[in-house]
């Protein structure tokens, strides 16, 4: 599945037109050369500050000592989906500060943690960016955060649950359509079953890709 999206995202991006719109991707420093040149491999910009417009995310509490932070990759899926749901001009991380003479890559849970969400919205960047912005193609509940977009023709949907609990979706949305970044292609057989559907549970995110050429409720 992973080999798959980014197979189309590379053949995407190499054929799509100028992007609409900019959402830049990016760590927060200072960062250390080997952090920097690590960044730059994932696809990351590095700076000071988050650029006006983007969302910037602390990603844990400092390691102070050389011990763990709290970092919640999790949370910082959601927090960074909100934004591309939200319309924010880029998501960027600021990293934890580290003991003098170690860098993040010294904690290799961390710094994966950070790698792992960062590399999920580059790979959907190119959506973002040059994405037409749609119309949900399907009714979801309050408390429910979502987007659409059209892209080399189909559309993508994020789904986001920012709420403390279980929001239901018709089964209906997702016939047609294929969940990324998940177990399964079909999201029915990942989430959780609720009255006249499956729910979305709480911190949940959920992209789905919609069939070449549909561009509406199946």
């Amino acid at each position: 599945m992973r080999g798959l999206l980014l197979s189309f995202v590379v053949g995407a991006a190499a054929c799509s037109a100028k992007p609409r719109r900019a959402f830049p991707i990016g760590v927060v420093g200072p960062v250390s050369p080997r952090v920097a040149a690590e960044a730059r491999r994932l696809g990351l910009a590095t700076a000071e500050a988050a650029p006006a417009g983007a969302a910037a995310i602390a990603a844990a509490s400092p390691l102070e000592g050389g011990g763990e932070s709290t970092l919640d990759w999790a949370r910082l899926r959601l927090e960074g989906a909100r934004a591309a749901a939200g319309g924010a001009g880029g998501v960027y991380f600021r990293l934890p500060s580290v003991p003098d003479g170690r860098d993040l890559l010294d904690f290799p849970e961390e710094w994966q943690a950070v790698a792992r969400v960062a590399r999920e919205l580059v790979l959907m960047r190119p959506v973002v960016e040059g994405g037409e912005s749609a119309a949900l193609p399907f009714s979801v509940p309050a408390g429910l955060e979502g987007r659409a977009w059209m892209f080399e023709g189909r559309v993508y949907v994020l789904l986001v649950n920012p709420s403390g609990r279980l929001l239901p979706l018709d089964d209906g949305a997702f016939a047609g359509r294929r969940a990324l970044f998940a177990v399964r292609s079909d999201a029915r057989q990942d989430l959780p079953s609720c009255p006249g559907g499956h729910c979305l549970p709480p911190g949940g995110v959920l992209w789905l890709e919609g069939r070449l050429g549909a561009s509406g409720t199946p």
